[in-house]
This record gives structure tokens, sequence and C-alpha cells, in this order.
């Protein structure tokens, strides 16, 4: 599928990405100028929308390059998975940005890095990837073979450490009870192999027998989401501690229906639309949502939760609600602003892949993918 537009859709489609765009930086400038109450993001809430929607570019990002890096020519358009890969990439960088303070502060990660740093690992491997991305494109573009096959072992091998270190690093956070379970790393990679699957369906840049295969996989890795996260479940019933109590939180608590929401939706219908060969676009778009929805809830479980030594303390945190079920803090509700900035960063990406699609970057006719 070309994704082609005559001109009038274009501005139009355009114009509104800008109109996100607008609003979203003045969102972010009201942020940087510290007015209080524009965002939730509290000492108890800390991280919130700009994080998932950090991991869901990530997997997007790194999804579609490992299948450009993978795919072959003849039954792949790689060019576009790359465009989409790398433009990804880049926007999950972007939607961490307002978690670091002050934008120059980003700088500072690579003129003075603290090697102790976790995040510094996630700063590297991201940057390696849109390095071996950007090489990708030109090599599958300009048909430079050498540069292209090189550029496809780099994206596809740093595509995957990239996933797998940001998971090390959630799981390796101290008294991040949530994000301690090492089933996800498992989830995290699984849904990265589920995001490019759904975006080369979306794209139409698989053909022929290589179609069912995409079809056929993302469905398999659905299900094998869906296990692994029963595996984790299923702990509940013999051991009873933090990490996996708040996994009971997130599924009967506060966030129960946006968990529910992204099981039955992003899940189980995608999979058996899948299995099926029935509704191959509608299933690929609600497993994209599904992947967004499931990020949000990781984050919420991980950083809103009271931490080992707030518990073994007994400090009192206004916030908690008395219950008798998983004890839980307010609901946290991501705030207009941070909608906003969040809607810029969306509609920075969407931009991005349209105006590629519909330059000479990408060819109708996809002549460079005999590279």
């Amino acid at each position: 599928m070309d994704i082609k537009m005559n001109k009038s859709v274009f501005l139009g489609v355009g114009a509104a990405c800008l109109a996100l765009l607008a609003m979203g930086v003045f969102a972010l400038v009201q942020q940087y100028s510290f007015i209080e109450g524009i965002t939730n993001i509290t000492s108890y809430v800390p991280w919130g929308l700009y994080i998932s929607l950090f991991l869901f570019f990530e997997a997007v990002g790194a999804g579609a390059l490992l299948l450009a890096a993978l795919g072959k020519p003849a039954t792949f358009s790689r060019l576009k998975l790359a465009v989409v890969g790398v433009v990804c990439s880049a926007c999950a960088g972007l939607a961490i940005l307002p978690d670091l303070g002050r934008p120059l502060g980003m700088w500072r990660l690579f003129l003075a890095p603290n090697m102790a740093s976790p995040l510094l690992l996630d700063v590297w491997l991201l940057s390696a990837t849109l390095v071996f991305g950007v090489l990708l494109i030109v090599g599958l573009r300009f048909a430079k073979p050498g540069l292209a096959k090189v550029a496809s072992i780099g994206a596809g091998v740093f595509s995957v450490l990239l996933v797998l270190g940001t998971a090390i690093m959630f799981c390796s956070i101290p008294g991040k009870l949530g994000w301690e379970s090492p089933a996800e790393i498992a989830i995290s990679l699984v849904q990265m192999a589920v995001a490019g699957c759904a975006i080369a369906l979306l794209l139409g840049a698989v053909t022929g027998a290589a179609r069912n295969v995409i079809v056929k996989l993302a469905g398999a890795l659905l299900i094998a989401n869906a296990a692994v996260m029963l595996g984790e479940g299923m702990l509940l019933v013999y051991r009873n501690d933090f990490v996996l109590r708040t996994f009971e939180a997130v599924m009967f608590g506060s966030y129960a229906w946006i968990f529910w929401t992204h099981v039955v939706a992003g899940i189980v219908v995608p999979a058996a639309l899948l299995l099926l060969d029935k509704g191959v676009t509608v299933a690929a778009g609600l497993a994209l949502a599904g992947v967004l929805l499931s990020k949000f809830v990781y984050v919420v479980r991980g950083s809103i939760y009271p931490t080992y030594g707030e518990i073994s303390e007994g400090l009192f945190i206004p916030f908690l609600q008395p219950s008798t079920g998983p004890q839980m803090v307010n609901v946290y509700v991501p705030s207009v602003s941070e909608f906003m900035v969040a809607g810029a960063v969306v509609g920075l990406a969407v931009l991005l892949v349209l105006v590629a699609f519909n330059s000479k970057l990408v060819p109708a006719d996809d002549a460079s993918e005999q590279a």
C-alpha cells in the first residue's frame, strides 16, 4: 500500500499535525515555566504518560526496524519499515524529554555522562539504533547493497538490545515494586515483535506468502503475550510478595478497566482476527492500541505504589486509599497539558512519516527495494 495523498488531503492532515505541535509546544513551555498543577506528575507519581509514550514508540520503532533488517526485498517493503522505525525511535526520545527537566539538560547525557546511571545505556542504545536505521534508509534508497547489509545487521541487533536494555533497566530500579517482575522483560520483547508485525500489516509492507506468515506470527505473538501475563498472574496463587501484589492491583483496582480493555480489545480480539485472517487491518490497529495501553498500565504499576522503604517504615502517605483489596494510590489521570504534549509527539510522528512517504524518499514503485 502506498500512502500517497492528493494535495488537499495531505495539506489537511499536515495542518492538523502542525496544530497538535503548536498546542504541545505551548503546553511544554508552561511545564518548563513550572506552573503549579500543569501536570499531574507528583512526588508520589513521578512517571506517567510521557514514559508510557516513550515505551510505546520504542516498541514500534524497534519492531519496524527489526523487520526492515530481516525482511527480504522480494516480499518486504523494507524502506517503508525503516522510515517508520527511525521516525518512531526518534519520537521515543522526544517523548521522554519532558521528564529530563530543561531541554538543554539532555546534552549532559552526552557531554557529562554519569557512568553509573542505567539511563545512560538506554541513551546510547537508542542513539546507535537511530544511526544504523538512518544508514539502512540510505542503503536501501540509493541501492547500496554493502551499506544496506551492514546497516541491517546493526539496526537488527541494536533494536533488540534497545528494548531489552530498557526492560532490564526498569526491572533493576531499586524499590519500584511493580517493575521488578522479570516477566516484563519477556513481555517487552514480545510486544516489540507484535508492534513491528502490526506496522508491516498496516503499511501493506509485506506481500505474497510473507503476508500470511506475518499475520499468523502476529497472532501467535499475541497469544504468547497473554500466556506470559497469565503465568505471572498465576504466581499470585503461590506467592504473596509486593511485586506480584502490584500486578493484582492493576488487574482489580482503579486501573482494572484499562487493564482488561487492553487484554480483551488489544490481545484477545486481534489474536482471533489474525489467526482467522479476518479484518487484518483492524486487528493490527487494535494490537498497536493494546501495546500502548499495556505500556501505560506497566508504568503506573511501578510508579505510583509505595516503595519497600515506605512500607517497612510505616510512613503515612495521604494519597493512599483504605481498601480491603490491593493497597493503591489515588488514580493518576494525565492532565490536559500532558495530553497536549503527547499529542504533539504523535502529530510529529505522523507528519514525518507522511512527508517521507509522499516525497522522493520513498518511491511509489519501491524501486529501491531491489538493493
